[in-house]
């Protein structure tokens, strides 16, 4: 084979991220009723069925999905829990202890029926999500 004919497969080969997906990373802030979820967690499950989820703990209405985590561009639905005390103390595993007793603080739609959707671009993103209990 000709030396002309092999120089772009070596190009290739020489460059094999230009062809394949970049990771993006994601952060934001999260707040329900304009009050900071604590705590919490969010999901970004992709959109389509199939592919790589991203998921990361809410710490005081932050949270950050970094690039190290391969999560990719794209479309997803974005799934949000927050488990908060009751005030209320209920028998744990342990004999004769108690634990608080949680309850889900985060409305249904925007957690196991979610209609939340991101669309994720490449780099860095922010996406921030103000929610209602109402």
């Amino acid at each position: 084979m000709p030396r002309t004919l092999l120089l772009p497969f070596c190009l290739l080969a020489l460059f094999p991220a230009c062809s394949s997906p970049h990771p993006s990373s994601i952060y934001g802030k999260v707040t329900l009723d304009g009050h900071p979820v604590d705590n919490g967690n969010i999901a970004f499950l992709p959109a389509s069925g199939s592919g790589r989820k991203g998921a990361a703990p809410i710490e005081q209405g932050v949270y950050t999905i970094p690039a190290t985590e391969q999560f990719l561009s794209g479309s997803y639905r974005v799934e949000i829990s927050w488990r908060k005390p009751t005030g209320k103390k209920i028998p744990s595993a342990d004999p004769g202890m108690t634990i608080d007793e949680t309850a889900e603080a985060i409305p249904e739609r925007y957690n196991t029926a979610s209609t939340l959707t991101a669309d994720i671009g490449t780099g860095a993103v922010e996406k921030d999500f103000t929610l209602s209990s109402k």
